[in-house]
């Protein structure tokens, strides 16, 4: 008789799972479920203005809990996972985490997968219907995508995008479909940089668009 024991299914670690509207990119307005998960490989010393709470993990459950718990949000919100619903992966970074079993598992149900991601780690595409990247270091392996969204410091905080040359260096060689700048959002400074990333923008010129933190303004999750 075999000894050999069936590997444990994975866990995953989960800081919460929420209804909501996307605020922020091309799919901004979209209703949505989001799905954070805990931890990230570069934390809050690169990225001190991080504005989401990531570290501790709420939950650490199977996929199939996970998937539940994701219904069960989209029950409460919109009366079932209707076809296409987007659910957003984010976090921390999503990519430690989220793999073909668990987004398999998702779709199932009906929902479409979106990934925030910093773009440290190279994305297996078939785990994602939509690919957001967000460099949070100058040096990134995952260079192509549905998205760039490149979160500008300026002169309001520590970061990798001080000016416009930056964000050109930082989106050089990329293949994205949209390109968007971001105010930085530093309460304690007085909120979001507006002013300087609008002068951004309008330097930087097309392809480039202005991305606004919209669930902020309307006071949702």
């Amino acid at each position: 008789m075999s000894t050999k024991s069936t590997p444990a299914a994975r866990r995953y670690a989960v800081r919460e799972i929420f209804p909501t509207l996307q605020g922020e990119g091309a799919q901004a307005g979209s209703p949505a479920v989001f799905l954070r998960f805990a931890g990230c490989n570069l934390g809050y010393a690169v990225c001190p203005w991080c504005d989401t709470d990531w570290a501790k993990a709420d939950f650490t459950g199977s996929a199939s809990e996970v998937v539940e718990r994701a219904r069960a949000a989209a029950d409460d919100a919109f009366g079932g996972v209707p076809d296409g619903l987007l659910l957003v992966a984010t976090g921390g970074e999503p990519s430690l985490q989220l793999d073909p079993p668990l987004a398999d598992a998702l779709r199932a149900e009906g929902f479409r997968i979106a990934m925030e991601t910093n773009g440290s780690r190279e994305i297996v595409r078939r785990t994602v219907d939509w690919l957001t990247v967000s460099p949070k270091q100058p040096e990134y392996v995952q260079r192509e995508g549905d998205e760039l969204k490149i979160v500008y410091t300026g002169r309001a905080a520590p970061g990798i995008t001080p000016d416009v040359e930056s964000v050109r260096a930082l989106a050089a060689g990329t293949r994205f479909d949209h390109y968007f700048l971001q105010p930085v959002d530093i309460p304690e400074e007085g909120g979001p940089n507006y002013q300087e990333t609008l002068r951004a923008v309008h330097a930087l010129g097309p392809p480039w668009r202005l991305s606004v933190q919209t669930h902020k303004v309307i006071g949702i999750p």
